[in-house]
C-alpha cells in the first residue's frame, strides 16, 4: 500500500476513498488474508481490465494522481467555471492539500487548503469550510505554530457544532487538547480529550474513541501516573488492532512503549520496535522518527550507545525532512544523554543548549524543562554545583507548572545531592 500511495501521491484517506470508488463500480475485487497487520490484495476485474487498457494512452499524460490533480487544478484555475466546475475545484484543492501533507510539502498543502477555504466560503459549503480549517489547523499543529491551530480547530469546531457532526467535533476537540497538552495544561488537555470520547461515544465511532484515549493516556503519562496511561492505551491498541486501523496503531504503540520505559525498559523497547517496523510498511514517515526516537531512549538507558546513536541518526533525518521542532529538541537531548555517557561533556552540553534554544523558540515547555534538568544533573556530577542548581531549579518550576511528578521526583533528588 505505501507503494501505490507514493507511486501516485495519494494521502491515507485519499488511497481509501479511490480503492472503495472502484471496488462500488466493480472494476476491481478485494481479497484479504488472515494475518496481522491484514494484508489485503486487490486485483482487475474483467471489466475493470477492459476499462484500463481503454484508458492506457492516457497513461502517459495524467502518470500520477498527484500530477493529474494538479494539472487538472490549472485548467480550472484558467476559465470561467460553472458552479458545478467550482464545486469540483474545492475538491481537487481538498484533495491536494490532503496529499501534500501526507507527503510533507507543507507550504504547498498550507496554500492549498487557503484557498479551498476562501472557495468553500464562497460557495457557503459548510462541510468543505471546517475540512479546509482543520487541514489548516494539523498543518500549523506540526509545524509548532499552536497558536493559528488552535484558532483554526475552533473555528471548525463551531461549524461542525452548527452542522451536528459530532465526529467532526470529536476531532477538533482532540487537537484542541493535543495543543493544551503541548502547552503543558495537563488539565485543560484532558477536559479535550473527555469531550472528545464522550462524542465519539454518541456516534458510536470506536476509532474517534480509542484516539481520544490515547490523549487522555498522554496527559496520565506526563503526570508520571504511567501503570495508569499504559492502561488507556492498551485498551487503544485492543480497539485499533480489532478494527485493523494500522494508521492510529503506529502512534499507539509508541505511547505504549513511552509508559513503559518507566516500567519494564525490554518491554519498552519491543512495543517501540512495533512501531518502527509497522511505521515502515505503511509508509508513515512521521511515527518512524517517532518510534526511532524512542527506542533510542531505550538503549540509552540499557547502554548500547551504537544502537542509539544509529537511531537517532535516522530520527533527526525524518524531523529535519518533515519539520517538527519539538522532535529535534528531543533527539538533541537524547544526542547529549549519549555522549554524556561517553564522558564528552563539552559535546553533551552542546546539544542541551541546542535543544533548549529550539524549546524556547517553539514553546516546548516539557523539553525545555527536560533538556535544563539533565544539563543540570551532568553539571552536577561534572562538579559545577552552582550552574546545576540554576537549571535544576528552572527545571522544577517547569515540571510543577506541568504537573509531572516522577520528573519533580528526579530533579529533587538532584537538588538534595547538592545540600550534601
Amino acid at each position: 500500500m505505501s507503494e501505490i500511495r507514493d507511486q501516485l501521491g495519494l494521502g491515507g484517506r485519499s488511497y481509501d476513498a479511490v480503492v472503495t470508488r472502484l471496488l462500488e463500480l466493480g472494476f476491481v475485487y478485494q481479497r484479504d488474508e488472515r494475518t496481522f497487520p491484514k494484508q489485503v490484495f486487490i486485483g482487475l476485474t474483467i471489466r475493470g481490465k477492459r476499462t484500463a487498457e481503454s484508458l492506457q494512452p492516457a497513461a502517459n499524460e495524467v502518470k500520477e494522481t498527484f500530477i493529474g490533480f494538479k494539472s487538472e487544478l490549472e485548467k480550472l484555475e484558467a476559465k470561467e467555471r460553472t458552479e458545478q466546475e467550482e464545486q469540483r475545484m474545492l475538491e481537487v484543492l481538498l484533495g491536494l492539500t490532503d496529499m501534500e501533507f501526507t507527503m510533507g510539502v507543507w507550504g504547498a498543502a498550507e496554500s492549498h487548503a487557503r484557498k479551498a477555504h476562501d472557495l468553500a466560503t464562497e460557495l457557503k459549503d459548510e462541510g468543505g469550510k471546517a475540512r479546509s480549517l482543520s487541514l489548516r489547523g494539523e498543518i500549523h499543529y506540526r509545524k509548532g505554530a499552536f497558536q493559528d491551530a488552535e484558532m483554526e480547530f475552533a473555528e471548525s469546531l463551531t461549524i461542525h457544532s452548527r452542522t451536528c457532526d459530532d465526529g467532526g467535533r470529536s476531532e477538533d476537540h482532540y487537537f484542541l487538547g493535543s495543543i493544551k497538552e503541548k502547552r503543558g495544561d495537563l488539565t485543560g488537555a484532558r477536559r479535550e480529550f473527555e469531550d472528545g470520547m464522550a462524542l465519539a461515544s454518541s456516534v458510536k465511532d470506536d476509532i474517534l474513541k480509542a484516539r481520544a484515549n490515547l490523549g487522555i493516556g498522554r496527559t496520565l503519562a506526563k503526570e508520571g501516573r504511567y501503570a495508569d496511561s499504559l492502561s488507556r492505551f492498551k485498551e487503544s491498541i485492543e480497539t485499533f488492532e480489532r478494527l485493523e486501523d494500522v494508521d492510529e496503531l503506529p502512534r499507539a504503540y509508541a505511547n505504549a512503549g513511552s509508559s513503559t520505559y518507566f516500567i519494564d525498559i525490554e518491554e519498552s523497547l519491543k512495543w517501540h520496535e512495533k512501531c518502527i517496523g509497522l511505521s515502515r510498511m505503511i509508509g508513515d514517515a512521521r511515527m518512524l522518527g517517532y518510534g526511532l526516537s524512542n527506542a533510542a531512549g531505550c538503549h540509552i538507558k540499557k547502554k548500547e550507545n551504537t544502537k542509539a546513536l544509529r537511531c537517532l541518526d535516522e530520527a533527526s533525518d525524518v524531523f529535519k525532512e518533515l519539520d517538527e521542532k519539538g522532535m529535534l529538541a528531543s533527539v538533541s537531548i537524547q544526542y547529549g544523554l549519549v555522549r554524556w555517557q561517553e564522558g564528552n561533556w563539552i559535546e553533551a552540553e552542546n546539544q542541551f543548549f541546542q535543544a533548549m534554544d529550539i524549546a524556547k523558540k517553539h514553546g516546548r515547555s516539557y523539553e525545555l524543562g527536560d533538556a535544563l534538568m539533565n544539563c543540570g544533573l551532568m553539571n552536577l556530577e561534572r562538579g559545577q554545583k552552582q550552574t546545576a542548581e540554576s537549571q535544576l531549579r528552572r527545571a522544577a518550576e517547569i515540571f510543577q507548572k506541568l504537573g509531572n511528578q516522577a520528573k519533580i521526583e528526579k530533579v529533587r533528588k538532584g537538588l538534595e545531592q547538592l545540600s550534601r
